[in-house]
């Protein structure tokens, strides 16, 4: 890099380059619900809502936190993750179940944070806000009249990026309040065989579906902190639900239903999609308390709103190309939904961190997420069961009046988590056809998380 670069038009570029990055690895983004975005945070089980220093997890865990940042900061960050799973059914046996494939992948992210004089700083981020991508192979059991597609990849992607802006307000030493606005992208994927639901002419027939989606929606958040003295901290965060419409196509082939029903037509066929998506809103609180001055620990709790947000996912097909499909629904268009039937997800994360060494710290937390899938709707590829996460990290932070290099002024922090193996039983499935009833899923994942930060 020139000597002569800019500090602004440094700044510039690798936000643009962060910004581009996430875009483009969207299509190979790893996922689950996570916990944290820094890896400080990860390290920490999660922990979020009282933190000061960090805009990344201020934008997504509390924006009332950008209040703590009295410099320019940068923050980079990027994941990876690996996952493990089995599934077991009618067709897939417990010696040679479906299994999942093992690197998910792996996702940059950035923010930047800068004081508007005393009492405001604002920030702006490009970061994730959902991420679930399932990859499996396992054998298709036998529906309705008999139909299989056989051994089948059958993946999908659920993946929202938030491109937003913060701004905090502290009118005292003690008090601190932040709010965000947010750009949601949402691309959606589905290939794999699709049994329709509720559309009353061809619920329960089954198809082999490739679907890909992609639409834009915004979101809100607002938070508060409260720090008595230097040695204990309260936050509470709100964030709203999103909505996001997503449009674009779907494509694929009815061969076995065609060859098991005895039609002879051409199966395959396409049309026009839409698919309307839901995040949920969220509420988190939590304390941070400075037990002396080696020893911080933080805890939290939440409340995500699962169940008014994936409770029917609403899929719409239309200008379908399939004479005999058009025939028998009555119309070109399709209107189905799959039932998903969330529950409403309870969380807690606790995490500790303390010196080990000059300028270096560690750090070590735990998080639960209640399960949210109900056993009567779950899938191989809806399988957000994980509950149990340990995590563990290290930092590493340069002594203060560090010369101006580039270089010996980052701060670096990393963490490794792993969300231990969850498992769930399906007896009589609320699915059409009955092909995920008796059925076993068993999934566990391990990520590390890299972070980097920059003061100017």
């Amino acid at each position: 890099m020139p000597n002569r670069l800019s500090r602004p038009a440094f700044l510039a570029s690798l936000v643009t380059l962060a910004f581009s990055l996430s875009f483009a690895a969207n299509a190979q983004s790893a996922g689950a619900l996570g916990n944290g975005l820094s890896a400080a945070a990860v390290a920490r089980g999660g922990t979020m809502v009282t933190e000061h220093a960090s805009p990344l997890d201020a934008v997504e865990g509390n924006p009332a936190g950008l209040a703590g940042i009295h410099s320019r900061v940068l923050d980079l960050s990027g994941l990876a993750l690996v996952a493990h799973g089995t599934f077991t059914n009618s067709a897939n046996s417990a010696a040679d179940p479906g299994t999942l494939r093992a690197f998910s992948g792996a996702l940059p992210y950035a923010a930047f944070a800068v004081p508007l004089g005393k009492r405001f700083t604002a920030a702006a981020a490009v970061t994730p806000e959902f991420l679930m991508r399932a990859a499996w192979q396992y054998t298709d059991p036998a529906g309705t009249a008999g139909v299989t597609y056989g051994s089948q990849k059958q993946e999908s992607q659920f993946i929202a990026i938030r491109s937003s802006a913060s701004i905090a307000y502290a009118p005292s030493r003690k008090w601190s309040f932040g709010s965000s606005i947010g750009l949601v992208y949402n691309k959606n994927l589905l290939h794999a065989p699709y049994i329709f639901q509720e559309e009353p002419a061809l619920a329960g027939l089954k198809v082999l579906l490739d679907l890909h989606t992609k639409g834009w929606g915004w979101n809100g958040s607002a938070g508060a902190q409260y720090q008595p003295n230097d040695r204990l901290g309260f936050g509470f965060a709100w964030k709203s639900g999103t909505s996001v419409p997503s449009h674009g196509y779907a494509q694929g082939s009815a061969y076995a239903l065609f060859n098991a029903l005895g039609v002879g037509a051409d199966p395959t066929f396409h049309y026009q999609a839409e698919v309307d998506n839901h995040l949920p809103q969220v509420v988190s609180a939590g304390v941070r308390w400075q037990i002396n001055p080696h020893i911080r620990i933080a805890t939290e709790g939440g409340w995500t709103n699962w169940s008014n947000s994936f409770n029917r996912l609403p899929v719409k097909l239309k200008e379908g190309t399939n004479a005999v499909i058009n025939s028998v629904a009555g119309s070109s268009s399709i209107r189905d939904y799959v039932p998903l039937s969330w529950h409403d997800q309870g969380t807690f994360r606790a995490g500790v961190e303390l010196p080990v060494k000059h300028q270096w710290t560690a750090r070590a937390g735990y998080s639960f997420l209640s399960n949210p899938v109900p056993s009567s709707t779950i899938t191989p590829l809806t399988a957000a069961i994980l509950s149990h996460g340990l995590a563990t990290g290290l930092g590493y932070q340069p002594e203060a009046g560090t010369p101006h290099n580039l270089l010996s002024r980052l701060q670096w922090d990393a963490a490794y988590q792993l969300q231990l193996p969850a498992n769930q039983s399906v007896g009589i499935s609320s699915l059409q056809a009955g092909e995920y009833s008796n059925s076993h899923i068993h999934v566990l994942t391990q990520s590390v998380t890299l972070s980097t930060r920059l003061n100017f």
